[in-house]
């Protein structure tokens, strides 16, 4: 099997020459054992009688086709805490994450909370990303990058939190965008409850200290479960220069506040009247000056519908998706 980098050369090959989605390639190109030329002839093949050019009577030859540019070049990403602690109606809820993804169709997708019940899940049903994570304990983290427009450029470091008494560690996975722009992608889940305020805050110190040592050419990412209250952040200092909440650069869209919400989400079962409201899932952004420069310009919740089955919400974090866009003279 080809290396992930060429994968992903070969999907954007694929995608260009056709003008399939990431899934269709990546489908064909398993079927004809990475050949590309192959890949793309079993598609039109399967296609002709459906009024496309190529077949078996007409193959095509590839020479030197290169990835078409998306007139989109916006990068979107989803990150999630979609409660794997939580057993109860763990296969329905877990598909329905991977319906959203394969919906949405995000870039990047940071995830907590995954077990190893669910892990597989994404890795079969989300086709059209490579799964990376560090060491899989009771729960742990993973990234999910889209193959037809990331690109890794380093291997995924895993930082684990040394004083946590949860397991908690930091994944970091240098990447390259549409083969233009370089970011650093960075996920955890901080320490939970408010008993654990000091190690939590000592958690956010070392991500942020993380971010300021990535390379300053590149936008460094960070997307999380961070569990942060906001008087904590505010006793904290706030977030250091050339820091931005993603949330608050997007313009503080009032829908999109809380990402746990215990009022309109009731997977937790609750039973005192007043419910908490907390923004703990937040994305926050140290980015690169020029042509790797990214500005957060939408910021939405996915998630909230009810699953037909259950009659529960995927998690009881909502997900928080976020749309950047690069300079105007990188369009």
């Amino acid at each position: 099997m080809a290396d992930s980098d060429d994968i992903t050369d070969l999907v954007q090959e694929f995608m260009a020459v056709t003008g399939a989605e990431d899934v269709t390639a990546m489908r064909y190109l398993q079927q004809s054992n990475w050949d590309v030329e192959s890949a793309v002839n079993a598609f039109l093949d399967s296609n002709v009688s459906k009024g496309r050019h190529g077949g078996k009577g007409n193959p095509i030859t590839i020479e030197h086709a290169t990835p078409a540019e998306e007139t989109n070049q916006n990068f979107t990403v989803l990150s999630w805490n979609i409660d794997g602690l939580d057993e109860r109606n763990i296969l329905e809820r877990t598909r329905t994450v991977c319906s959203v993804i394969n919906s949405k169709k995000p870039d990047v997708v940071f995830l907590q909370e995954i077990v190893q019940q669910t892990l597989p899940i994404f890795q079969s049903k989300c086709p059209g990303y490579f799964c990376r994570y560090g060491p899989t304990r009771f729960y742990f983290n993973i990234i999910l990058l889209k193959m037809s427009s990331i690109k890794t450029t380093g291997d995924l470091q895993c930082t684990h939190f040394q004083s946590s008494k949860m397991g908690r560690h930091l994944l970091c996975q240098p990447v390259l965008f549409k083969n233009k722009i370089a970011l650093t992608l960075m996920t955890s889940h901080l320490e939970s409850t408010a008993e654990c305020k000091a190690e939590r805050v000592r958690q956010l110190e070392q991500v942020l200290k993380s971010m300021a040592e990535q390379a300053a050419n590149a936008t460094a990412i960070f997307g999380g479960d961070t569990n942060l209250r906001d008087k904590e952040l505010s006793a904290f200092g706030g977030l250091p220069s050339g820091v931005v909440d993603a949330w608050e650069e997007s313009g503080r869209p009032a829908d999109a506040q809380y990402t746990w919400d215990a009022r309109l989400n009731n997977n937790l079962g609750l039973p005192y009247p007043n419910k908490p409201r907390k923004r703990f899932d937040r994305f926050f952004v140290r980015s690169a000056q020029g042509q790797n420069a990214l500005k957060a310009n939408q910021f939405m919740l996915v998630g909230m519908e009810r699953l037909p089955g259950c009659r529960r919400f995927p998690s009881d974090h909502w997900g928080i998706l976020c749309q950047f866009s690069p300079p105007i003279n990188q369009l």
